[in-house]
């Protein structure tokens, strides 16, 4: 095929440029050449004597501008994203089989989903990697020694009659449960690295537990006091002097026993009122044979739950690995086991990424069901497109085909490549493909709807296909430059953010937002080569007059009526509605994190998740105060200051009391006194005759060893990091930590004013050099960092968009215009979900961070088209450049180019979301309307608001720009004046020109003598 017809050849001088496709190339570099008094350029005869040229005329690029300045700004005038585009097409055109090619490679990147990995981290994911939680997090773990993160897992137990625990059948089947767990679960574990040869190791709780292995030795102790005490009642003898079974402290033989960190809903009777006796459970409790006998040995009335805690201690980086393997063993034990009498509820944070897993994965069917929705209506607007051009014919099926393949190649590619480089998948990632379904087609709309909008003005051969296609991308290209590249930026920062698992989503989004973009230039744009060959064989004639005559009226009516001054005037009012509401929304939007909502509805995890939140730490709600500096409590004023500072945690509002917090050192001087009072250490072996230094407090650290020796003291240990400084003078404790008991924490409001007023008190002696440490610290930090991390976020994203919007749109005004309706989308956005009962959660961030992206298909187009200064389109075969002067020339040119792709784009990806509010599920349904509002919002500023307002501003504000100022400051005769132009009346006295010098192709008169030249132009050295 010969696809240089139509092409002249220009030369003067010795310095040659290969010339483009079509003779605009050459128009644009006659603006810098030497001209001649009509306009034109030089003819070959006037080239054949410089010494006329060069005496007669002031050389283009002044007389203080050299060779190479001269063919910079030549080459720089030339180096136009529209002219790029135009190249791309016709290489396309040309070799369409090499790009599909390309496009196979690519996809080839989607056999890395082979080593998907799906994996959440709910509990610190969501978490900044900044946070304060996370900084005391990691004193913890070097407190600890630990190679990991503190890992916990809760089984509670309920009676399944509904009755008290304490009852001795099912007190006995929770402490043989509790053995059971500790010795005989056992699960395999083998290293992600180790060979397949490589037999799994069996692991234990016992193997992993460390110095936690005894943290629920409460419950075994209560047992067997309980036992023993209805055994003596039952033969008539009297109770052990000093035990008293009480709760929350019961006494064993005159030691304290904490029962409130494993007893739960517990109601006893009031021993000196018997008036405020409780009868909850009387008539379950009546039935048990030992009713009787526990009345008398306990005034512990109904206990609702038992808790037992199993905490790993993480000395080796894989003993988290097999902490979480031992974790999902005892969790599918519970899930199979049969009890008559007990209900074992399992709750940890692998249990908890396993759930949201196993239910991400339910999106699947959904997606399919959005991706056959979208392909419906991908498939149905074509047609509906076809036959208003009249070009309908079977090739359109294989386009619908194509415009689906882009987003869905590009979503698998995308999990492919971050498999390969080792990323994991959480749950959200799996949300991103309803995402780019939909939005991964919008780039295809507009190259389909250019190129309808092109059928039937070319010669119905082969040969001009490429044309064509450099034609439509010179159009479209630009635009869907800018969106995608500002889609991938916006995501691209919300990579760069702090949170684990909200980075995951938006480095996903941003890669697959790229892929789909190159899909469609390399996948796509192909299939609309071929379709073209069968439009051609299949389609003789030009689109019907009446087609033509319709669309024309439609555009003119709707450009008429936003221009219209009553139009304005209610676009204003509603404008003014929209933000008042849309402020006051994002003002009021409550950053909170309701974990609840967060996990799927059908969950089996939401009974236990129920139990901790409302039960446990109504009851029972920890702060373990760690003191990193030695303590040394021979000094008064040490001592003094930790005392001030414990007294300051005890007297916070919601704290249990004194008597609840767990600290070796009240314990230490009760054990000193003691044994001062009676002369004699029972637990000291050996005798220490060294002296000991003088005390200023009259306790010094010489029983340490004997208090931390004793069986009812010994649980100590865990709370001391000791050194091996033996002097007398030396502190033998380096450091310690002890726990501070709250309760009443019933929201996650109170929650949070507790974490900050811990940090206040822990802030005032840093001296002591405290941190603290809670096990919600995590999402605390979440919801502290919710609102600054989304205003940095935004700002960011728009200040990027800026940049962007300003590199390719390069008028100040419409880049002024663009990003402030992005702005007003991204407001809307968050606002409108605020009054739709939303709050500002991690899932809200990462809609708003979705919101801010799609807001720009809806402003970019239209900001992009306005500020065009002509447009080129086909004419009988030929290529003309119409000028575009007034703003309702640029209106009509805006609307007809991206109303109806814009449209389609709006209502597929609301197509490709709904199916998801069928999973009833929280991140799903933020999704869904996220995106609703988005296109909602996003319609109304791209197709009503913002051509109206750009309508109105004068022409010569948006026909600014930028680059053209400074190429003619540089060269003055660059300027194209408006004398070039020869203007006639057309379409219903839409101005179109025609260039008097007749910058145009030929389509339909190819040169046979043209076929196998190659074309160069050349240039006037001055």
């Amino acid at each position: 095929m010969n696809h240089n017809q139509g092409i002249g050849r220009q030369s003067a001088g010795n310095i040659t440029l290969p010339m483009a496709e079509n003779n605009d190339v050459a128009e644009r570099l006659r603006l810098f050449s030497p001209t001649v008094d009509n306009g034109e350029m030089p003819s070959k005869e006037t080239d054949d004597e410089p010494q006329n040229t060069g005496q007669n005329r002031a050389p283009t690029m002044g007389s203080n501008r050299g060779p190479k300045q001269m063919k910079f700004f030549v080459f720089m005038r030339h180096i136009s994203l529209r002219n790029l585009f135009r190249i791309l097409g016709c290489l396309i055109g040309t070799y369409p089989w090499c790009f599909l090619l390309v496009a196979f490679l690519m996809a080839s990147l989607s056999l890395g989903m082979l080593k998907l990995k799906l994996r959440d981290r709910v509990r610190d994911g969501y978490t900044p990697a900044t946070s304060q939680a996370r900084y005391e997090t990691d004193v913890l773990k070097e407190f600890l020694g630990s190679q990991g993160d503190p890992l916990l897992t809760i089984v509670l137990l309920r009676a399944l009659d509904g009755g008290s625990m304490h009852r001795p059948k099912h007190l006995n089947e929770a402490v043989e449960l509790h053995s059971y767990l500790r010795k005989n679960i056992t699960a395999s574990f083998r290293r992600e690295e180790a060979d397949e040869s490589e037999p799994s190791e069996m692991v234990r709780y016992e193997d992993i537990c460390g110095r936690f292995c005894d943290a629920n030795v409460a419950v075994d102790y209560f047992y067997k006091t309980l036992v023993s005490e209805i055994t003596r009642h039952k033969s008539g003898k009297k109770a052990y002097a000093g035990t008293k079974l009480i709760y929350p402290i019961a006494k064993l033989s005159g030691y304290d026993l904490h029962l409130e960190r494993n007893f739960y809903g517990v109601r006893q009777r009031n021993t000196t009122d018997p008036l405020l006796e409780s009868k909850v459970n009387e008539t379950i409790i009546d039935k048990d044979d030992d009713v009787e006998a526990l009345r008398a040995v306990t005034p512990i009335e109904h206990i609702e739950a038992v808790i037992m805690t199993f905490r790993g201690e993480i000395s080796h980086p894989d003993d988290e690995a097999k902490m979480s393997a031992w974790e999902m063993k005892v969790y599918e034990f519970s899930n199979h086991l049969n009890s008559s009498l007990l209900e074992v509820l399992v709750l940890g944070s692998e249990i908890v990424d396993y759930e949201m897993n196993k239910d991400a994965q339910k999106t699947a069917p959904y997606f399919v069901m959005g991706f056959c929705f979208m392909f419906s209506f991908t498939f149905y607007t074509l047609l509906a497109g076809s036959f208003f051009y009249a070009v309908l014919d079977w090739a359109k099926l294989a386009l619908a085909l194509g415009i689906s393949l882009c987003p869905t190649l590009a979503i698998t590619s995308t999990f492919g490549i971050c498999s390969l480089v080792g990323l994991r998948t959480n749950s959200v990632m799996l949300l991103m493909p309803f995402l780019i379904c939909g939005i991964g087609v919008n780039d295809a709309f507009l190259i389909t709807h250019a190129w309808h909008r092109t059928a039937g003005q070319t010669a119905n051969s082969a040969q001009f296909i490429p044309r064509r296609l450099g034609l439509v991308l010179e159009d479209v290209g630009p635009s869907i430059t800018i969106t995608t590249l500002t889609n991938v930026i916006t995501f691209g920062i919300g990579a760069l953010t702090p949170t684990p698992e909200i980075s995951l989503f938006c480095l996903a989004t941003a890669i697959a937002l790229g892929f789909a973009y190159l899909y469609t230039l390399v996948l796509f744009v192909p299939f609309i080569y071929f379709a073209t060959i069968v439009e051609n064989d299949a389609h003789k004639s030009n689109q019907s007059f009446f087609g033509t005559l319709c669309q024309s009226a439609r555009y003119k009516l709707y450009c008429n009526t936003l221009t219209h001054p009553l139009c304005l005037i209610v676009l204003a009012i509603g404008t003014l509605v929209y933000w008042y509401f849309a402020i006051m929304g994002t003002l009021n939007i409550n950053a909170k994190l309701d974990t609840e909502k967060i996990l799927p509805k059908d969950c089996p995890i939401l009974e236990p998740h129920r139990l901790i939140s409302h039960m446990v730490w109504t009851e029972y709600y920890p702060v373990t105060v760690l003191v990193n500096n030695p303590l040394d409590i021979r000094s008064k004023y040490q001592l003094d200051r930790f005392n001030s500072m414990l007294d300051e945690f005890e007297s916070l509002k919601l704290c249990k009391g004194k008597q609840y917090t767990q600290i070796w050192l009240r314990d230490y001087i009760q054990y000193w006194n003691m044994v001062k009072e009676f002369g004699f250490d029972y637990f000291d072996t050996q005798k220490d005759t060294a002296n000991t230094p003088a005390s200023e407090t009259g306790i010094d650290f010489s029983k340490l060893s004997q208090f931390l020796s004793s069986p009812f003291h010994k649980h100590h240990g865990v709370f001391l990091r000791l050194n091996n400084d033996t002097s007398p003078d030396a502190v033998p404790i380096s450091k310690f930590w002890f726990v501070v008991t709250f309760h009443n924490t019933t929201s996650w409001d109170e929650r949070i004013d507790l974490m900050v007023e811990w940090r206040r008190v822990a802030d005032n002696y840093q001296d002591l050099n405290v941190t603290v440490w809670e096990v919600n610290g995590m999402f605390v930090d979440q919801m502290l960092s919710l609102k600054s991390l989304t205003l940095q976020t935004t700002v960011l994203t728009l200040a990027c968009m800026t940049v962007v919007c300003a590199i390719f749109i390069q008028n100040p005004v419409s880049v002024a215009v663009a990003v402030a309706a992005i702005g007003s989308i991204s407001i809307g956005v968050i606002g409108y979900l605020s009054w739709w009962h939303l709050n500002l959660d991690p899932v809200t961030l990462c809609a708003v961070l979705m919101s801010i992206g799609m807001s720009v298909d809806f402003t970019a187009h239209v900001t992009y088209h306005f500020q065009l200064t002509y447009k080129r389109e086909m004419q009988i075969g030929t290529i003309v450049e119409v000028p575009l002067r007034s703003g309702k020339d640029k209106m009509y040119h805006t609307i007809q180019a991206i109303a109806w792709p814009m449209s389609q784009a709006g209502l597929s990806t609301v197509i490709c979301v709904i199916p998801l509010i069928f999973l009833q599920n929280y991140i799903p349904l933020v999704f869904v309307k996220t995106v609703t509002l988005v296109v909602i919002w996003g319609l109304f500023h791209g197709l009503v608001l913002l051509p109206a307002i750009l309508a109105a501003l004068p022409s010569e504000l948006l026909e600014l720009n930028c680059y053209r100022k400074l190429f003619e400051r540089v060269n003055p005769s660059n300027k194209r004046s408006d004398q070039e132009f020869e203007t006639t009346k057309m379409d219903g006295g839409l101005l179109k020109c025609l260039p008097t010098h007749q910058c145009k192709d030929n389509l339909s008169q190819p040169s046979p003598s043209e076929d196998t030249k190659i074309d160069e132009m050349t240039i006037n050295r001055t």
